[in-house]
């Protein structure tokens, strides 16, 4: 608007008018709250970015980071079952009777069996003496963690878990299943949970293994909470703020819930 001593230039007024119409109904401020692609400042990233060979141009590698997804609370168990049948196994699935599933494990399935080598001690690890119908060990709750030594998260998860360890004790059993290529880049990845002062298995995984538990899409970080049973409760993907806050309390849900959980139907 153009003044002149002290008053508005009418002949102008109709098209500041129309101006301010304009930015009224055509315009407007953008807020990149929840945007994905953007993030605070200073805040690591929930899943990293693709593997090193990627990177390089060669062909990438199966396993990719997601974006960080923690479930907030697996489902309460039914109190009378509603007539549900409970389901039981006589053993930890083989993995290599598991069909092949585009997205791997569903929560409420028992939990394949991981009779693996452990890069971490050079003996065989089996997951059964843990949980499931066959355990002899003290463990009531474990997480399976499918991670790479070229995976930022993965790297930033290992700390939590050791103070998830010292928190729970005895009760609770960290796995590791290795994502990683080759041998060097395997040993790498054992070091670095060594590094980390993490107390767990690192485990060489085959076909069978990576696609009875993650199906086609090889996505890592990737964690399953384990009850006594052998039943998946919940799972996270990625390593951000968010599945560093619920990781307590999913393991303590898995603690206070060794038994099978019934899955209630929701109403419609």
């Amino acid at each position: 608007m153009i003044w002149s001593r002290g008053r508005p230039d009418r002949a102008g007024t109709p098209w500041i008018l129309w101006g301010l119409v304009a930015l009224m109904f055509g315009g407007g401020c953008a807020s990149n709250e929840g945007d994905s692609s953007t993030s605070p400042s200073g805040q690591e990233p929930a899943s990293a970015s693709v593997s090193p060979e990627s990177a390089k141009g060669a062909p990438s590698s199966p396993a990719s980071t997601p974006k960080s997804g923690a479930q907030e609370a697996p489902p309460s168990p039914t109190e009378d079952n509603d007539g549900a049948v409970i389901p039981t196994i006589e053993r930890l699935p083989d993995p290599a009777t598991i069909g092949d599933s585009p997205k791997g494990l569903i929560n409420g399935a028992f939990a394949p069996e991981l009779d693996l080598p452990d890069l971490a001690s050079s003996e065989r690890y089996r997951f059964s003496a843990h949980v499931g119908p066959e355990a002899t060990l003290a463990t009531r709750a474990a997480v399976v963690g499918f991670t790479a030594s070229w995976c930022g998260p993965c790297k930033s998860s290992y700390p939590h878990l050791k103070k998830m360890q010292e928190q729970f004790g005895d009760d609770l059993e960290v796995v590791l299943v290795s994502m990683d290529e080759d041998a060097a880049s395997r040993e790498k990845h054992a070091g670095q949970v060594r590094a980390a002062g993490l107390d767990a298995p690192v485990l060489q995984p085959d076909e069978d293994t990576r696609r009875a538990w993650l199906g086609r899409h090889r996505n890592v970080p990737h964690f399953f909470i384990i009850n006594k049973v052998g039943e998946i409760l919940v799972q996270d993907r990625g390593f951000g703020k968010n599945v560093r806050r619920v990781l307590p309390k999913q393991i303590g849900y898995a603690l206070r819930h060794p038994e099978y959980v019934v899955r209630t139907k929701k109403r419609k």
